[in-house]
């Protein structure tokens, strides 16, 4: 038993007493067991499940259209009902009837629009489904609601295309935010910002301006929900900001570097500028308040070093802030695994940029072998050089 096996490895470490660990035991054996489901019965209604279905399938055109609608009305409150009794009474799996009672209620709406014939273009669906799926969160605060509210939240952005509007796209970041800001755990905090982040590419079609740089804004205006985030939702999404501004940095020096599209031209000097400024202004804050977002500041630059055709300031830039982390890091006692990653895809992005066609496959994944294995070499001399002098 793990529970006897815990409890005497505690007692060797003197953490419990033999008095402890015998009341211990007496507690867990007086814990009802969890009932289950008999494996033929469970196999049972998985059959009678696919019965009923095939024949509601077989016989779905006779079926008059008001019938339709309550039939899967029915099958959500059967399936909801369900899992009120699977919590209650201990047995089966109460989150997996909620989230067929959660699919049901989306094939209601979906056979409702289908039988009274109204559009799905731009329909209510995604929209209904990312609510409920919330509403289904802040009551039962099971993980499983915020992945199915993230995906129908990316349902409802892209539903917005091509016709973006405001007061659609104004509600959708209302709900969202408080959706982050009412979050208490991880994946829920993970998946609101992730929304956050992904609605600021709507400006491609709300606003009257081509810019490339809509991406580098988001997340600068995503600072100030970090800025009035508690202290314990900043340690959640502080990695998040790191791992989104190297990805954008990455991404902006390899379609810089392959010169696939023209980015930028002259008449973007003027925003180019503006947001080398606020990355300026950022880069000041940061350095005061928020020394964790001095690398989110550093994009502030890459509209001016876009007007550079052969890439090599983002090259630089790139090279300049994956070697800084580290450094800081590793003064810092902190991990130093995102920042060894981010270091060697920027060496190979600069690889395939400058070198792919100048080298021999062979002598490229030879050199980022000793480029590895040199970092990783410095790495463990710098520690035991810090660990010698604090002993």
């Amino acid at each position: 038993m793990d529970t006897e096996k815990k409890l005497h490895q505690w007692q060797q470490a003197n953490l419990l007493d033999q008095d402890t660990v015998n009341r211990i035991l007496v507690f867990e054996k007086r814990q009802p067991a969890p009932k289950k489901i008999p494996l033929l019965v469970l196999i049972g209604l998985i059959f009678f499940a696919l019965a009923v279905f095939s024949f509601i399938a077989a016989n779905w055109q006779s079926i008059p259209d008001l019938a339709k609608v309550l039939l899967m009305l029915a099958l959500m409150w059967l399936f909801y009902i369900t899992a009120h009794f699977s919590e209650k009474k201990a047995f089966g799996y109460p989150i997996l009837f909620r989230v067929i009672g959660l699919a049901m209620f989306g094939a209601t709406l979906l056979t409702a629009a289908q039988t009274f014939h109204f559009p799905l273009a731009n329909s209510v669906l995604p929209w209904a489904m990312f609510l409920v799926a919330l509403a289904h969160y802040f009551y039962w605060r099971h993980v499983m609601y915020p992945i199915i509210a993230f995906i129908f939240g990316m349902f409802v952005l892209v539903s917005f295309l091509p016709d973006v509007g405001w007061i659609e796209w104004g509600v959708f970041i209302i709900i969202t935010v408080a959706w982050f800001y009412f979050s208490k755990d991880f994946a829920s905090v993970v998946f609101s910002w992730l929304l956050l982040f992904a609605s600021g590419f709507m400006l491609w079609g709300l606003v009257d301006y081509e810019s490339f740089l809509w991406p580098i804004w988001t997340l600068f205006a995503l600072v100030l929900l970090f800025v009035s985030s508690p202290e314990n939702k900043k340690q959640l999404i502080r990695p998040l900001y790191l791992t989104v501004a190297g990805i954008l940095l990455v991404v902006y020096l390899a379609i810089r570097g392959q010169s696939f599209i023209d980015l930028i031209d002259q008449s973007h000097w003027t925003e180019a500028i503006v947001l080398a400024l606020v990355g300026a202004g950022l880069l000041v804050f940061s350095s005061l308040k928020f020394r964790s977002l001095i690398w989110v500041a550093t994009l502030g630059f890459i509209g001016l070093l876009l007007f550079d055709e052969t890439a090599i300031g983002l090259a630089v830039l790139a090279e300049l802030t994956g070697l800084s982390y580290l450094l800081i890091a590793q003064r810092k006692n902190e991990a130093l695994g995102l920042g060894f990653l981010y270091f060697i895809v920027v060496q190979f992005v600069i690889y395939i940029i400058y070198a792919w066609e100048r080298l021999d496959m062979s002598l490229f994944f030879l050199i980022g072998a000793i480029l590895l294995f040199l970092l990783s070499g410095a790495a463990w001399w710098i520690n035991r050089k810090k660990e010698g002098g604090q002993s």
